[in-house]
């Protein structure tokens, strides 16, 4: 991705590091902007709200899915390694290429409307988002995050289900009810997983707005993915192994009642 970002910039003549200065205000302002998207997800994610919240369970059913697919067994370093090369391939890519690119579209409008081509016809078309260049840029770049999200990621939808042959009415229409149910939740998951995506895509995208330095958005992905993917990586390790002593309780419980 940060070659596909870097490709970008040079067709469009912008700068590909995206502001890029190692400093200790960019780390403290990547640290804080992390604080309230990795609260919001793990207040989002308690076991608690997800028992309450059918959104909060589709939210949870998505991370738990990408987590069992790809991450679960990797070893630490691989972890990091992961989370590391995919916050600064994506920054690289969506931030400073793309985003980067429609801002100075917009920006450009002045020169550009009177022998525009191709996407710079665009400010020619919406002049009056101009002066709202930046912002205008980022909320184009987050849809664009998730539409792609949506396509690359959305689960789906088989082509038959097996399903047992009932007798009874009310056997029938309770699997039609589980049917609706599971059905509910698979679109729900259709939407939250994109729309999680673009939400964060947002929140980066006027972060670095305000900071004008890729460093503070890197780190501040990075972060919140350590830490979200870290948690749920946590969670399921947790499940399984009281899973594991439950059913290892139950045998020495069966062993016993035997030999009464």
């Amino acid at each position: 991705m940060a070659l596909a970002g870097k490709f970008i910039c040079s067709i469009s003549g912008i700068d590909c590091t995206g502001g890029f200065s190692p400093s200790l205000d960019a780390i403290v302002e990547g640290l804080g902007y992390a604080v309230p998207p990795i609260m919001a997800l793990l207040f989002i994610l308690d076991d608690e709200v997800v028992k309450l919240s059918p959104h909060a369970r589709a939210i949870r059913d998505v991370e738990d899915e990408e987590l069992r697919n790809f991450f679960y067994g990797m070893s630490p370093w691989q972890f990091i390694l992961i989370v590391a090369a995919s916050s600064v391939g994506e920054e690289l890519f969506y931030r400073a290429a793309v985003q980067g690119a429609l801002a100075d579209i917009f920006l450009r409008s002045t020169d550009l409307v009177t022998d525009a081509r191709g996407m710079a016809s665009l400010t020619g078309v919406l002049p009056p988002y101009v002066p709202f260049a930046q912002a205008f840029a980022a909320v184009m770049t987050a849809a664009l995050t998730g539409s792609l999200y949506y396509m690359a990621a959305s689960p789906k939808d088989p082509t038959y289900i097996v399903a047992p042959v009932l007798k009874s009415r009310s056997g029938r229409e309770d699997l039609k009810k589980l049917f609706a149910a599971w059905y509910e939740r698979r679109q729900m998951k259709k939407i939250y997983s994109p729309l999680l995506e673009a939400i964060l895509a947002l929140y980066l995208g006027f972060e670095w707005i305000q900071t004008n330095n890729i460093l503070a958005p890197i780190i501040t992905h990075g972060i919140y993915s350590a830490v979200i993917l870290g948690h749920g990586l946590w969670k399921i390790h947790d499940h399984r192994r009281r899973l594991h002593q439950r059913i290892q309780q139950l045998k020495q419980e069966g062993k016993n009642s035997s030999n009464l």
